[in-house]
């Protein structure tokens, strides 16, 4: 899907000149009632809706839809530089004038607009084109209008439910109730489901919705709205289709160099990006050299052990001064942290070591991203090109654990569907290290296991805020003390504390949350002052 990303040019006037063109109507006057004339336009105005996904239509890197920053937003890391806009939701103290609350309700309505272009065009001409593709175009536009309707919804609650373009009888439209809005999106996905293919045979296509797309974010609406039975079914649905299986290797699934063979196995939906002409900037906000993204020690210790236990557990084998020893694999896979294995091109560090000299370089708190670097990078402005992975095999396989498991608790394939996870990472097995837990007791199991392995995949939040959980979530996060950490090298010998050495916690951010008014985001401001119908989300006044 490299062209679908890049920005469409919707509209084109072309005049004809002459001495006289003032009396002239114009001669070729593209407009939404001749443009749709052949199955090209038709495609292009398609390939438009997927421009919004990540922001793709704006040159400003930092404004793309990077996952990630939804994880400083959460209990996953944090970030002290308040210009990048993210700080604030994490410490209770974001408004209605946030850059990032504006952005993300104007490309979601964006993408509904050009959807819903789509959808009337294809209604009322599409008699007049010639393609084979016109049910599968109308299928993509349903798939996208349903994307951006959740999105919205999971962050602002009640949101206008607008489906026809350019409606200027309800040019200042009131909010909808979710549960309006939650059956459009349902009914979109399951059109979307019946006419998507599962999977492209043009290149050029590729990226493109397809039938397991629909099925998983349908999965997804339904498990963020607590009906369990039918996440389930939609995540078996989307299983039985027998196309998507877990890529082997969980640190090369973030890697550009392999996305050629995840794209054939876990990629469900993703974003296709191109080196030089439309570069993803992720090793940017990860490995530069300001601390935007600080992975927080809570995170750290919510990964388990290698033999499946939690390190809470006294048969688990945890070393409080060894901690980084026969842990989760997806630790190392995720995270760099003090002692452990260090390589980064672009910092002119190209050997290997468990040595490092310069340990406050890791981060603030001890700990840096180490999931989607590409670490023999050089020039991170413009030469990567990393896809980007909003839905993929494992969250499907978590959706259905997660739902089958609040519906008839704990049976074989709950475990089963974690236990895929686990031989991946290369862990012991939930079957075998924790047999026979209890509903609730999985239910804490598989709550972890998503927090690890979606890890700075930007679904934490919205974990927290349908689990009811942000007053225990947003507490001060903590870390290791930076001062230390550039005072003393690390051993590298993974013997823990030393004489010289020693891990000294403390609190790096202050945390804050108000459960009356931060499980949903503020309406922006701008569509408050400037439509007299739209009401204001509680706490934000």
């Amino acid at each position: 899907m490299k062209k679908i990303i890049s920005l469409t040019i919707l509209g084109i006037l072309l005049f004809s000149c002459s001495e006289d063109f003032l009396n002239k109507d114009p001669l070729d006057f593209v407009s939404p009632d001749n443009y749709l004339t052949n199955e090209t336009r038709l495609e292009l105005l398609v390939n438009s809706i997927y421009n919004n996904i990540d922001f793709g239509g704006t040159s400003t890197e930092y404004k793309r839809q990077y996952p990630f920053i939804y994880d400083v937003m959460s209990d996953n890391a944090w970030d002290y530089s308040t210009w990048e806009g993210a700080t604030d939701f994490a410490r209770g103290t974001v408004t209605a004038n946030n850059s990032r609350v504006q952005w993300k309700w104007d490309e979601n309505y964006q993408g509904i607009a050009r959807a819903n272009t789509v959808i009337e065009q294809i209604a009322d001409k599409g008699d007049e084109i010639e393609s084979d593709n016109k049910a599968r175009y109308l299928a993509e536009a349903k798939f996208l209008r349903a994307y951006y309707y959740n999105d919205l919804i999971n962050f602002y609650g009640d949101v206008p439910l607008i489906l026809t373009p350019g409606d200027l009888d309800d040019a200042q439209p009131s909010r909808n109730p979710i549960s309006e809005v939650l059956a459009q999106i349902l009914q979109d996905l399951e059109d979307a489901a019946a006419d998507l293919p599962l999977s492209y045979d043009d290149s050029g296509d590729q990226g493109r919705a397809t039938k397991g797309a629909a099925l998983a974010l349908k999965a997804r609406v339904l498990l963020y709205q607590s009906e369990w039975q039918k996440a389930a079914d939609a995540a078996e649905a989307c299983m039985d289709l027998n196309v998507y299986s877990l890529y082997p290797d969980y640190l090369g699934l973030f890697l550009e160099e392999n996305e050629t063979a995840v794209s054939a196995s876990e990629a469900i939906f993703q974003v296709y990006y191109t080196p030089i002409t439309n570069p993803s900037f992720f090793n940017m906000p990860l490995a530069g050299w300001w601390p935007s993204f600080q992975p927080t020690l809570q995170l750290v210790d919510s990964y388990y052990m290698k033999n499946g236990l939690p390190i809470t557990d006294p048969n688990s084998g945890y070393d409080p001064e060894n901690p980084f020893m026969d842990r989760d694999p997806r630790l190392y896979a995720s995270l760099y942290y003090p002692g452990g294995p260090f390589h980064m091109a672009m910092w002119g560090m190209v050997e290997d070591t468990s040595r490092w000299e310069h340990m406050g370089m890791l981060g603030l708190g001890g700990f840096h991203c180490r999931k989607w670097i590409n670490e023999d990078l050089v020039d991170i402005n413009n030469t990567e090109g990393t896809n980007k992975l909003f839905i993929r095999y494992a969250e499907v396989l978590l959706t259905y654990a997660e739902a089958k498991n609040e519906v008839s608790g704990p049976d074989a394939s709950v475990y089963d569907a974690i236990d895929q996870l686990r031989n991946r990472a290369g862990m012991t097995t939930l079957s075998s290290a924790m047999p026979g837990l209890s509903k609730d007791e999985m239910r804490e199991v598989i709550r972890n296991e998503r927090r690890i392995e979606l890890a700075f995949e930007g679904l934490r939040l919205s974990d927290i805020r349908r689990w009811r959980i942000g007053e225990e979530a947003f507490v001060n996060t903590t870390g290791y003390d930076s001062q230390f950490l550039k005072t003393y090298s690390y051993p590298g010998d993974y013997n823990g504390t030393t004489e010289d050495w020693h891990y000294v916690v403390i609190e790096y951010d202050q945390r804050s949350f108000n459960p009356s008014r931060d499980y949903l985001w503020p309406i922006p401001i701008s569509e408050i002052n400037s439509n007299k119908n739209m009401v204001q989300n509680p706490g934000y006044d």
